[in-house]
């Protein structure tokens, strides 16, 4: 009785390898022919991966800023990151305090601006001479203030943006004693954004 309850394991046993056998032969094939596809897929990642722009700045006031009358660009001279992968037109321009978007692109820029002792004004972040942000830095009563501000735009290739002083009057930004203390950085989120019109 044992012996055939043993023959009927073996054969459901042996019958149940077959069919593993068979699954991991199906298998196989269908790898191979996976893998026949395989090669043109990962050339194409290759290029999409190699056509995938970096473009981001960071740049500082490198001395006290002074006399910034109403209207004026800030330029933040001291450049620790300039990238550019393009090639092109864009970039932050340290003789003007301006950026160029070399690509129609989503982008982030953000500015921290530190008041100059007995110094307080406002601040612009400004695209196409429109502004999208304000910064006011309050540094009245002899002391030293500082005020950030961060935006996130869709620019059309050419487009500018840069920090600009708004009020008329003599104001001036803390320089770099050390580093950074007024500082204008932005980067490229994302490539060839194709959102919705902004609103208003």
């Amino acid at each position: 009785m044992l012996l055939g309850k043993w023959k009927k394991m073996m054969l459901s046993l042996n019958a149940t390898l077959q069919n593993v056998g068979r699954e991991l032969a199906f298998e196989r094939q269908a790898r191979q022919q996976m893998e026949k596809h395989l090669p043109a897929k990962q050339g194409l990642i290759t290029r999409q991966a190699s056509k995938e722009l970096e473009v981001a700045f960071f740049a500082y006031i490198g001395s006290i800023e002074q006399h910034l009358g109403a209207g004026q660009i800030v330029v933040f001279d001291k450049v620790i990151t300039n990238i550019d992968s393009t090639g092109s037109i864009g970039g932050y321009h340290a003789s003007t305090g301006v950026f160029t978007a070399p690509v129609d692109s989503l982008y982030v820029f953000y500015a921290t601006l530190m008041a100059h002792n007995n110094h307080a004004s406002h601040y612009l972040i400004v695209h196409e001479n429109q502004s999208v942000a304000t910064i006011l830095v309050d540094g009245s009563n002899h002391w030293f203030d500082s005020a950030s501000g961060s935006v996130v735009v869709v620019l059309s290739r050419g487009d500018t943006v840069s920090v600009k002083q708004l009020e008329s009057g003599d104001h001036a930004l803390q320089g770099a004693p050390i580093a950074g203390e007024s500082s204008f950085s932005g980067f490229l989120l994302r490539q060839h954004f194709r959102g919705p019109a902004p609103i208003g």
